[in-house]
């Protein structure tokens, strides 16, 4: 865990983008919530520029060391955090900003929506902002032969995963792109404004044409964002900007087309909501101009692709999403139960532990095998 987020630091660029603006957002006497804070990091530049309270909000243990750097920085009198979904935890004020970096190449994620327009909700003042205040998101055809290499080169070994493969093409990728790769200039699919997100209107569904810069291949799309952190303060991961932890999103096509300078390549690109998150379908049409002696040729190919077809899936999947599918508990499912309704503010990790190995023992061979099983229950479901 630790290694993951050190690497994050070594990102300057983007580091240095976002101190930079928390410098000229954060007026002394602020309130600030860092959310999704990490190492704590941000949370130290705002108290650094002059907030007079910083709360950091992770889900995740990292945000013990982010205690400890807190200390060991003298910043504990004006920082603190807390581990935890922000929507389980209570501040004791509301803030004036709230700053998050909880993105990945695109952005688009219900989750993260999600936990933005919560804290929004609960803890940002009537007049407060919030850190980036919106996002554009960006795709343009790209010509890359290694990227395009790298997802569907799968005959390894003296073995063929040409099946894999195709599922390789069914989902996208992060690859670091050039200006140079570019196709066609980018057009922009979709801006967020992040004080005003409306999930039902999350989902993209963009339809558009690109007209071919000059002769090449095309391998497929690419996908980036502009993140807007200050009213002049611009975070991209574009192939025209400096590159990032978050590189670029790579929308391979299942078989690259020759394309020439002119030609139109029209593009569809939608997000279904799935499962909590989004599932991506793209569509790529080559439509080279019309000419009088036109008799069809290369016109109107298109390529289709889904995520849905992206993972490997059973009968029994589909069996489970039917509405009309009539679910029973599974042996797992069992042990579960029990260890939750052994949760009775009495018995401790051990009793709960002895008690799950005496009624399974077919599952746990031992207590160290069962204490196992109930401390990850514990972590998930207990308080």
């Amino acid at each position: 865990m630790i290694k993951y987020y050190l690497g994050l630091l070594k990102d300057k660029h983007r580091i240095e983008t976002f101190r930079g603006a928390i410098s000229k957002s954060v007026s002394p006497g602020d309130v600030v919530l860092d959310l999704g804070t990490g190492l704590g990091t941000f949370a130290f530049f705002a108290a650094k520029a002059g907030a007079k309270k910083v709360y950091g909000i992770d889900k995740k243990d990292i945000v013990e060391m982010a205690k400890e750097l807190c200390k060991f920085n003298n910043l504990q009198e004006k920082v603190i955090f807390y581990k935890g979904y922000s929507d389980n935890i209570n501040l004791p004020e509301k803030v004036d900003l709230i700053i998050t970096e909880m993105l990945w190449s695109l952005f688009i994620s219900k989750t993260t929506m999600n936990s933005i327009k919560g804290a929004k909700e609960k803890f940002l003042k009537e007049n407060g902002k919030i850190m980036p205040e919106s996002v554009r998101i960006y795709l343009a055809p790209v010509s890359n032969q290694k990227a395009y290499n790298d997802v569907v080169s799968v005959n390894e070994y003296g073995i063929d995963f040409t099946p894999a493969g195709k599922m390789m093409i069914n989902n996208f990728h992060q690859k670091l792109f050039k200006k140079e790769d570019l196709l066609s200039p980018p057009k922009m699919v979709k801006e967020i404004n992040l004080m005003n997100i409306n999930l039902d209107e999350l989902p993209i569904d963009w339809h558009g044409s690109f007209h071919s810069s000059y002769s090449g291949i095309i391998h497929g799309l690419a996908g980036w964002m502009d993140l807007k952190l200050t009213d002049n303060i611009i975070l991209s991961n574009s192939p025209s900007s400096t590159a990032t932890v978050w590189e670029n999103i790579f929308f391979p096509m299942d078989k690259p087309l020759k394309i020439s300078e002119g030609d139109t390549i029209d593009v569809a690109l939608k997000t279904i909501p799935f499962e909590g998150d989004y599932e991506w379908n793209w569509d790529i049409i080559l439509n080279p101009p019309q000419s009088p002696f036109d008799k069809g040729g290369l016109r109107g190919i298109s390529r289709s692709h889904s995520t849905f077809k992206g993972f490997p899936v059973s009968k029994d999947f589909f069996r489970k999403k039917s509405l009309d599918f009539i679910p029973d508990i599974s042996p797992e499912g069992e042990i579960t139960k029990a260890i939750l309704e052994l949760f009775n503010a009495k018995r401790t990790v051990r009793d709960i532990a002895e008690e799950i190995q005496k009624r399974f023992p077919h599952q746990f061979k031992d207590i160290k095998d069962a204490l196992g099983r109930v401390e990850r229950v514990i972590e998930r479901y207990s308080r």
